[in-house]
């Protein structure tokens, strides 16, 4: 077990078999542990023809040119998230629309998906970054990626295969399938 104690109340982890496999399992509430994960979101961005990039300035990275994102914080949606990403580091509002693809990474330590919305501009194109997470950003066509150094792999595969209007569409008015708790949700799925 990597985790000694609960995250909940602090009491030690006891090994218990729980959910087909042994885990990590508080003996004061309960909690299971049932892993480290984490969710990031990122936005692709299409301007007159050419795709929002930016370079990031930090580590895991540092230098690498992606398409924005990051972290899903805890009390947002991934949607929501990869509109914000997008703002914090080039200051162009933008709104989620379809979700392009997901990808998944499973590490020695924990797991991580990523989820790639396609998103549109709602403001200005002045890009704004803050030389500390994002050193550069702007606009490039796929012919340019070889030119201004390391693109990210799966920021080159998403704009070799991007088309516009596709993907999962955003499901407006499921009220038929809302979650029985939650008090932010958003579904994506195909739709008519």
């Amino acid at each position: 077990m990597a985790d000694k104690f609960c995250p909940n109340c602090g009491t030690a982890l006891i090994a218990k078999h729980v959910g087909g496999r042994e885990r990590g399992v508080c003996s004061a509430c309960n909690h299971v542990r049932f892993g480290r994960f984490s969710l990031a979101a990122g936005g692709l961005l299409v301007h007159e023809g050419r795709v929002l990039l930016v370079q990031r300035g930090e580590e895991p990275g540092q230098g690498r040119w992606t398409l924005p994102g990051g972290y899903v914080e805890e009390d947002e949606t991934p949607d929501v998230a990869a509109a914000r990403e997008v703002f914090e580091e080039t200051g162009l509002r933008v709104r989620a629309t379809n979700l392009l693809a997901v990808r998944h990474t499973l590490r020695e330590a924990d797991q991580n998906s990523y989820y790639v919305f396609e998103t549109v501009l709602e403001g200005p194109t002045e890009i704004k970054v803050d030389g500390i997470e994002t050193v550069q950003a702007g606009f490039f066509a796929l012919e340019e990626f070889d030119s201004i150094g390391d693109v990210a792999g799966l920021s080159r595969w998403m704009v070799e295969r991007y088309a516009p209007n596709s993907g999962l569409r955003r499901v407006l008015n499921a009220d038929q399938i809302k979650p029985l708790s939650g008090h932010q949700w958003s579904l994506f799925g195909v739709t008519e």
